[in-house]
C-alpha cells in the first residue's frame, strides 16, 4: 500500500526540513509539535524552506506552493499517528523520552509505520516498549534534511525488512539517496565513519601535527571534495588493494584508537570551549561567521545538486 499520509513530530533543527520533503513528493503531512503555536511555527518554517528550494531553482514555484498546502499543524501526537500511515519522530535525542513517546504512538495506531530520526541511539532500544517492533525504524536525515540526500534507514533486532524495502521506496520517491542498514550499531553507518574521522583530526592537532585550520583546508581541498562522486572502496579499488594495504601497515598502527572522547576534546569542555554556540571551540568563532559558513555549506549542496539532477556526472 502506498504510504499517502505523513505525521512529523519536532520542529526545531530537523522536523520542518523532514516536513518539506515529504509534501513535495505529494504526501499530506502533519508537523506535531507541544504546543500549537509552535506546530505553526514549524509549518512556517516548513514552507520558508519550500520558498528557498524554489528560489535556488531546486523545485518550482508551483511545486513548492502546492507542498506547503499540504503541510499542517497539531499538538496530540497520538491523534495525529492514528491517521497516518507513517509517523516520523524528531524530538531530543533522549532514550527514556523516547521509549514513552513510541510506547504511545503505537498504543494509539496499530498501523502506522514509527519511524525515529536519532542520529544514534538504538532503535531497538527505542521501540523496547512498543508491542509491534517489527514497524519501528530508525530514519536518519542528514542536516540540512531538505538538502541533504542521504537517509539512513536502520533495522532494529525485530524489524520487518519487507517494511524497510518499503521505506527504502518511499524515500527514494522523495528524492533522497536512502541506505540500509542491516544491524543497529551505535552511530549507524554515516556517524560511524565521521567520527572515527573526527578523532584522528582531533588527536592530529594534539600532537601538534597541523592546526585546525589545516586539518579543515586538507579535508576541504583534499579528499573531502572528490567525495560526492568518489566514494570509499570506488577510492580503493581504484588505487588498488595492493597498495592501500601498503599505506595501512605504515599509517594504522600510528592512528589514535582511544576507546572514548579525546583529553583535548575534554580540555576544550572544560574550558567552556564549546564551539559556535560559545564563541571559540578549536576554531574562533566571531558574530556572523557561523551564518557564513552555513551559507556557504548550504550553497555548495545547492550547486552540486543542480549539477547532478542536470546529469552532469552520469
Amino acid at each position: 500500500m502506498e504510504i499517502k499520509t505523513v505525521a512529523v513530530s519536532g520542529t526545531g533543527m530537523m522536523g520542518p526540513g523532514i516536513a518539506a520533503v515529504l509534501a513535495l513528493s505529494g504526501r499530506n503531512v502533519t508537523l506535531v509539535s507541544r504546543r500549537i503555536d509552535t506546530a505553526q511555527a514549524g509549518v512556517r518554517k516548513s514552507r520558508a524552506l519550500l520558498s528557498m528550494l524554489a528560489e535556488n531553482g531546486l523545485v518550482r514555484a508551483q511545486e513548492a506552493e502546492a507542498s506547503a498546502n499540504r503541510i499542517g499543524p497539531a499538538d496530540d501526537p497520538q491523534e495525529a499517528v492514528a491517521g497516518a500511515q507513517l509517523f516520523v519522530e524528531s524530538i531530543l535525542e533522549n532514550l527514556p523520552l523516547k521509549q514513552q513517546y513510541f510506547q504511545k504512538l503505537d498504543e494509539a495506531s496499530p498501523e502506522a509505520i514509527l519511524c525515529s530520526n536519532t542520529s544514534g541511539i538504538s532503535i531497538t532500544q527505542i521501540a523496547a516498549k512498543c508491542s509491534r517492533p517489527q514497524r519501528v525504524f530508525t530514519t536518519h536525515f542528514w542536516n540540512p534534511p531538505h538538502l541533504m540526500p542521504l537517509v539512513e534507514v536502520v533495522m532494529g533486532e525485530n524489524s520487518d525488512e519487507a517494511i524497510a524495502r518499503r521505506l527504502l521506496a518511499l524515500l527514494r520517491d522523495c528524492g533522497k539517496v536512502p541506505v540500509l542498514v542491516r544491524k543497529d550499531v551505535p552511530g549507524q553507518l554515516g556517524n560511524r565513519i565521521q567520527h572515527a574521522m573526527i578523532r584522528e583530526c582531533m588527536n592530529i592537532v594534539a600532537q601538534g601535527i597541523a592546526t585546525a585550520e589545516d586539518v579543515d583546508l586538507a579535508v576541504k581541498a583534499g579528499f573531502g571534495l572528490r567525495a560526492p562522486v568518489y566514494g570509499v572502496f570506488e577510492h580503493t579499488d581504484m588505487v588498488g588493494l595492493d597498495l592501500v594495504k601498503s599505506v595501512q601497515d605504515y599509517v594504522l598502527p600510528d592512528l589514535n584508537t582511544h576507546p572514548g572522547a579525546l583529553p583535548i576534546h575534554n580540555q576544550k569542555i572544560e574550558a567552556g570551549e564549546l564551539g559556535v554556540k560559545s564563541g571559540k571551540g578549536f576554531l574562533d568563532w566571531p558574530e556572523g561567521k557561523a551564518e557564513s559558513v552555513r551559507r556557504r555549506r548550504d550553497l555548495f549542496i545547492i550547486e552540486f545538486l543542480k549539477l547532478q539532477r542536470a546529469g552532469r556526472f552520469d
